[in-house]
């Protein structure tokens, strides 16, 4: 009886072992880099700019300290030098998406996109990448101006950086939940 028993544990640990593995899988990301870089900025400028007639101010909740759009269709961009810069552009104004375009998204300074898919991109970055997420690595001794596109700097020592991911203003209410 007490060899069943062991017996019956060591296939219940070695199914639950299997069944542990196959929930992991690799993430698939797509590396552009080199002369692929300015025809992809290009057609990700197209994209963002013709996305700005989607904005709708009334489309925006503000909830625990940042800013969500019930219709999302923008992707996380994280821009990425000495510190990480993160960028939703569904929930900012056009004149704000426009100067985002025309600073961070300059080819010539831009050392390599990696892109991952929708399906992927929330399992690394959460919600705010429900729509994909696009990394990119600028070239180093790059100066840009990082406040561009409603942004934000964190404080603290372990979180240096930005994001944009808060666009609440003066008299708009805070749901906390």
């Amino acid at each position: 009886m007490k060899n069943k028993i062991i017996f019956f544990i060591l296939i219940l640990s070695c199914n639950f072992q299997l069944i542990a593995q196959t929930k992991v899988r690799e993430i698939e990301s797509e590396l552009i880099s080199g002369e692929n870089i300015k025809p992809f900025i290009d057609s990700l400028n197209h994209k963002i700019l013709n996305d700005t007639v989607k904005f709708d101010l009334k489309d925006l909740i503000h909830l625990d300290g940042y800013t969500k759009n019930l219709k999302p269709y923008s992707m996380l961009i994280i821009v990425n030098s000495k510190r990480s810069y993160s960028y939703r552009l569904d929930i900012i104004e056009s004149n704000l998406v426009k100067e985002f375009a025309d600073e961070i998204l300059n080819y010539q300074n831009i050392e390599s996109i990696r892109y991952i898919k929708k399906i992927d991109a929330p399992l690394l970055y959460g919600p705010m990448a429900k729509e994909g997420c696009i990394f990119i690595t600028l070239k180093p001794k790059v100066k840009l101006n990082y406040k561009v596109g409603g942004l934000k700097y964190r404080k603290g020592k372990k979180r240096k950086g930005g994001d944009n991911f808060l666009q609440r203003k003066e008299g708009e209410i805070m749901i906390r939940t």
